[in-house]
């Protein structure tokens, strides 16, 4: 029952985002409502839980690919923003205001953009001794890619210019495989 309350919710949440109500979620699966309220208390313990959860397949995702034999650049790009098939459609800038509603949910949030960076450090160590990774800051790396996954989540840019929650993502990263130096323009 817990996993489909999670995957209505999901699905609540990608037509409505944080919109979404207890009620939505039970009229969506055809039970009463306190058939969820036994499960989760609040809608916070229901986000909380989405996180959660959303957070183990991501990183579940990103060992696969990090076990991979995809070749390292690939490995690389791939990983830094992992999504699970399921996960790769929503719009995650629908997060807009979980801060100021839901604190707890966001400090989670928070907290799993900022974990599990050993083993993309590892990788880029790797690249770093095969020579094909630029000796960076990998600390400064990782402030670049949680500081702007937290701001498209906040940019109403991105809407106005058209680009989805995805494109911002391949696009970061493809600025910060390439850089932005046109080296054959010399």
């Amino acid at each position: 029952m817990r996993e489909a309350i999670l995957n209505t919710a999901t699905e609540l949440f990608r037509v409505k985002g944080l919109k979404f109500t207890m009620q939505d979620v039970a009229q969506e699966m055809h039970i009463a409502k306190k058939t969820i309220y036994k499960l989760y208390p609040s809608k916070e313990d229901l986000l909380m839980d989405l996180a959660v959860q959303g957070f183990a397949k991501i990183h579940e995702h990103k060992r696969h690919i990090l076990e991979s034999d995809l070749p390292l650049k690939e490995k690389i790009s791939t990983v830094l923003i992992a999504m699970p098939e399921n996960y790769v459609t929503l719009d995650f800038r629908r997060l807009k205001g979980i801060e100021e509603k839901h604190p707890e949910v966001w400090k989670e949030i928070s907290r799993n953009l900022e974990s599990e960076w050993e083993p993309i450090f590892a990788l880029l160590d790797e690249g770093k001794k095969e020579g094909k990774v630029r000796d960076v800051s990998l600390p400064i790396l990782r402030q670049i890619v949680t500081a702007s996954i937290d701001s498209f989540l906040y940019s109403d840019g991105l809407n106005r210019s058209g680009i989805s929650y995805q494109e911002a993502l391949q696009e970061m990263v493809g600025i910060i495989m390439k850089g932005v130096w046109n080296d054959s323009a010399e």
